[in-house]
Parts: C-alpha cells; structure tokens; sequence
C-alpha cells in the first residue's frame, strides 16, 4: 500500500524577472515501509520534491497525497498533524546549539504539548535506540558528525512518525560513519516500520539500503524500479553515469581501443564474491583481457560492472556466454 502518492507534480520558482523550472511530471508512489531513494546531480530537483512531500513547498501544479489525503486541501491545523507523521532530518543536522542532546530531542515533544514525564521517558527511548544514552548532557559543539545526525535522527523519531525524510543526510559525513547511520536507517526501518526516503547523490547510500529508487534528471523522473533491476541495466544516460561511473558511455571507446567483441558484465548483488572472470577463464581454457573493473562488495554481494575482450574464436565466445548463462549473470554486448 502506498502511503506517498505524488501525481503529476510541477514546481516553477518565479522572480520578478524570470521563472525557473525545478520539477516536471513527477509521478511516484513510495509504499509502506519501504526504504525509497531519490537520486540525482545537483540541481536535479531532489530537495525541492521532498520539501513538497511534506508541503513545506507547495507544487505549482499536480498533487500531493499522504494516506490518501490530499495535503492541498487540508486546513492548517490538519496540515500540523500530517507533519508529525513525517519527520526530516538534513545534511547539516539542524540541531539547536544551546540545548544539550536530551533538550534536542526533547524539542518537538515541547511543541506538541506532550506531558513532560511522557516525553523524558520517551527521549531515553529514543537516545537508547541511537544509541547516545551517554551524550544525553553534552551539547552539540561537543558531538562528532555522526552523533550529531544520530541526535538529528532521535528528534525526528520523537511524534513516531510514519514517514522518515532524509536530504543528503550523509554526505558531510565520512565513509565510516556513513555506513553506521545506513546501518542505523536499516534499523529503523524494520524494527519501527517506519518508511524511510532518502534524498542522495551518493549511488552507494541507494545501493546500501534502499529497496527502490527514482532517478531525478533536468527536473523529471527519468528511470524508477527496485535497486536491483535498475543496477542491473540502467536505461538512462544519467543512469548509467551514476551507476557505471567512470565507464559510462564509453562502448565506442572500448570498441575503437580493441575492434574486438567486448562484454560488459553487470552486477547487481545476486552473485556472490565468486571469482567468476577467473573461473571461466579456467572452464574454457582461453584467456580474457580485462578493460574496466569497477565493483564492491556489500554485505558479502558484488555489485558494478566489469568489461572484458573476448578471444576471436566464436565457438569460445560461444562457451563464456553459456558460462555467464549458467551463473545468470546479466551482460552484453559493447556496441
């Protein structure tokens, strides 16, 4: 069941002296309990559409629905209550540099004018599970990056929101820590059930944790499925440069440096860590040559694209097809 609805969305920004289109035709339906991404360059339009997703910014045209309410119809107060079901967290954390960690968290509970003794007992709740019950006194300024998006998190949990907005919420922060918030999102997700959107340039944070994604392009949604089939074969140009990287659109390169017939493997985390180049190199008995590699392990799955020049005997080719058929390894031919 989809508890977003977004129809036919347009945002146009005007000045005195222009208009600026920001998004066009977006139709996307997030479910519950998913963890849903939306990617895309800077500029794509990503911040803006999850601003409208819980109207912070309302759409020049198209709809908005949150459990199949029509946020543009509802009255103010209706409006609040909606908000509280959806909580955000951003990529510079927000947090109120005069409050301790505890008051930080505690913050939207004031605001909602739940029962003091209530919402201490929820604060702890909530910096046990992000596990900070030893900052709860400590202040911001005292807090690494990652405690303070922790911090950023636990406030967001604080009215048990359905919904959990995250914008770029860990690109300022390193690999490392990176990883231990997606692993804390996870979490989340399938503790709390709470459905997660994550707004990122980062194609790894989609690859780590998210179930589908939508990719943003020039204000339009271009390409949208599971994480899997759109790794898989990416039909975009954008697409296929967030995914390949560096070997994006480069067949005619591969083509011209080789004139021989070219494969471009993809991984999509189906496959396990075998060595599969080498093992068909020993099953057939030929040789391949390696042009671009580019793959990582996740949660012991591959995931990336290699490219290889096969030997000119067909009947050899013929042989590494039928053992990448085998393996149901999804691949083609560089045009």
């Amino acid at each position: 069941m989809a508890i977003i609805k977004i129809r036919n969305l347009k945002k146009v920004f005007k000045s005195q002296t222009d208009s600026i289109l920001a998004l066009q035709d977006i139709n996307i339906s997030i479910n519950e309990g998913e963890i849903f991404g939306i990617i895309g360059l800077s500029g794509a339009g990503k911040s803006t559409l999850v601003r409208m997703i819980n109207y912070l910014e309302k759409p020049t045209e198209g709809e908005v629905y949150f459990e199949d309410k029509d946020l543009s119809v509802l009255k103010d107060a209706e409006l609040r209550n909606v908000r509280r079901k959806i909580g955000m967290i951003f990529q510079s954390f927000n947090l109120l540099e005069q409050r301790s960690v505890m008051k930080n968290v505690l913050f939207p509970l004031e605001i909602s004018g739940v029962d003091n003794k209530k919402a201490m007992e929820r604060v702890k709740e909530l910096l046990k599970l992000v596990d900070l019950e030893n900052k709860a006194n400590a202040y911001p300024s005292q807090l690494s990056g990652g405690q303070k998006q922790r911090v950023a998190i636990a406030r967001a949990l604080a009215t048990n929101p359905k919904v959990l907005l995250c914008d770029e919420a860990t690109s300022a922060l390193d690999p490392k820590t990176t990883a231990q918030i997606l692993d804390l999102l996870k979490r989340i997700n399938r503790e709390l059930g709470v459905t997660i959107v994550i707004i990122t340039h980062q194609m790894n944070v989609i690859e780590s944790v998210c179930d589908r994604v939508a990719i943003l392009d020039q204000s339009r949604v271009v390409e949208m499925g599971s994480v899997k089939e759109v790794f898989k074969a990416p039909k975009s140009d954008i697409g296929k440069r967030l995914i390949f990287g560096a070997a994006e659109n480069r067949e005619e390169e591969f083509r011209k440096e080789t004139n021989k017939t070219c494969l471009r493997l993809a991984f999509d985390g189906t496959a396990t860590n075998e060595p599969t180049i080498a093992n068909m190199v020993l099953e057939t008995g030929h040789p391949v040559s390696i042009l671009y590699a580019n793959t990582r392990l996740i949660n012991g799955n591959s995931f990336g694209q290699i490219v290889i020049e096969l030997p000119d005997d067909k009947m050899v080719q013929l042989k590494m097809k039928e053992f990448l058929d085998k393996r149901q390894l999804t691949y083609w031919e560089v045009e």
